[in-house]
């Protein structure tokens, strides 16, 4: 509880204890590890591999069914699939290389 609910003492306590805890170097990177934690458990778990995977299925799958059933909208479709795919690619090599170089 922090604010206008403390009596000055406990507030003095507070301040004694926090600054305490600031100094403890392996507490605050215990901490800093929590709260990156607790920040990830949000985020996406799609990464650039398993999402090239998926496209690349879907474009093969798309591929096999238009020439078994030769409709138009599936050719468009495998079309629309690959240069996504390859422009992920091509972003994602990008990005590695960039990251590499550094």
């Amino acid at each position: 509880m922090d604010g206008p609910g403390l009596s000055r003492h406990e507030q003095q306590v507070l301040q004694q204890i926090e600054a305490a805890l600031a100094q403890d170097g392996h507490f605050g990177r215990h901490m800093h590890a929590l709260e990156r934690k607790h920040l990830r458990l949000g985020t996406p778990r799609w990464t650039p591999g398993l999402s090239l995977t998926v496209l690349a299925i879907l474009s093969l799958s798309l591929t096999i069914t238009a020439v078994l059933t030769t409709r138009t909208w599936l050719t468009v479709a495998f079309g629309a699939v690959s240069g996504v795919a390859i422009t992920a690619a091509l972003a994602w090599l990008c990005a590695a290389r960039r990251k590499r170089g550094r």
